[in-house]
């Protein structure tokens, strides 16, 4: 049944109009919330013509729409998508578009949909995802401005060669600190970690931080090879963010929370929840090898802030899951000091 436009929020039905898609060939399939099916006028006059009594599967659209208040966190992640998808364009949801109201405080949006799904070989797509987030972990191409210049990227999202983002982006309810960093040190000391400390204002995590900042960050941030490329991060890479769609059969990763950074930080939270096999971290690593030296301790560093950001968002038991791995990495630090004087 063809949806009526005053069942659409005007601002997806806009979005869906400024691509010549009409309502009338809309519909929403059984009861999913949020998501739309298109089915071209043109297949059901052909199907009609024909020995078939259904639109061809190939010509049928699925479409994922949001409308919600807060206009920042939405437009994050919808620069976000497409930063994503300049290097991996079959791993992240096509947007098809975004839209703010004219007094600025609602905001929608519309992207291609993912059927996720059981995959029918998970070696497989375990692998296949570790190499398209590889490639996506690559310089994108450089953006034109309408002349056919090369923009420098400050004002539209695009790349700069630092690490940050043009827009806020959230990881979870958590606003992150995205201004553009000419250094990774800087940026991952500062603008994660540092601000992650601050908000949340703990005496004891205080500490540990200071601590930690002398001694150890240091030594892992400071020199190892590969040297760090500000490459896009999907930046909230747990398992309940990826996927396998079942209506392209490929491995996908949604709900991003993106910046410009060191590719490995990428890699922090899959290990905080699992999901990810030795496979996908094989896979990765034929394509962006291990940085060295201290890689392992480095993961941890980068598993960290979203222990941070947890502690800020749940409190609990996420508090003493960030000081452990703090003072860990502060005593391996000692020990290495020590190690080097003798």
């Amino acid at each position: 049944m063809a949806t009526q436009k005053s069942n659409i929020h005007p601002l997806i039905a806009k979005i869906f109009e400024s691509h010549s898609i009409p309502i009338s060939e809309l519909s929403p399939p059984s009861s999913s919330q949020g998501i739309l099916k298109h089915v071209p006028q043109s297949s059901l006059s052909s199907s009609s013509s024909s020995s078939s009594s259904s639109p061809s599967k190939s010509k049928e659209r699925y479409y994922f729409t949001k409308a919600q208040r807060d206009v920042p966190q939405m437009r994050g992640e919808i620069e976000g998508l497409r930063a994503m998808g300049l290097t991996s364009p079959s791993l992240v949801p096509r947007v098809l578009g975004f839209e703010v109201s004219d007094d600025q405080k609602q905001s929608a949006m519309v992207t291609q949909y993912f059927k996720l799904g059981s995959a029918p070989n998970n070696k497989e797509i375990q692998i296949e995802l570790g190499k398209k987030l590889a490639e996506m972990h690559r310089t994108p191409p450089p953006r034109l401005d309408a002349s056919g210049s090369t923009s420098d990227g400050d004002d539209d999202g695009g790349y700069t060669g630092k690490y940050g983002f043009a827009v806020p982006t959230h990881c979870g309810v958590t606003e992150q600190d995205n201004t553009w960093t000419a250094d990774w040190e800087t940026f991952f000391r500062e603008r994660r970690l540092g601000d992650m400390v601050r908000r949340i204002g703990d005496r004891e995590i205080s500490r540990a931080w200071e601590e930690l900042k002398t001694r150890a960050i240091p030594l892992l941030l400071h020199s190892f090879t590969p040297a760090p490329q500000p490459v896009i991060q999907h930046g909230d890479l747990w398992s309940g963010n990826k996927g396998y769609d079942t209506l392209t059969g490929r491995a996908v990763v949604f709900d991003p929370a993106s910046y410009y950074g060191h590719n490995e930080a990428d890699l922090g939270i899959t290990h905080m929840f699992g999901g990810f096999s030795q496979d996908f971290y094989e896979a990765y690593h034929a394509i962006h090898p291990k940085s060295q030296p201290h890689y392992d301790q480095r993961q941890k560093l980068y598993e960290l802030y979203h222990h941070l950001n947890h502690t800020l968002m749940f409190g609990g038991s996420y508090k003493s899951g960030a000081l452990g791995i703090m003072r860990s990495l502060t005593q391996w630090a000692e020990s290495q000091s020590e190690s080097n004087s003798d």
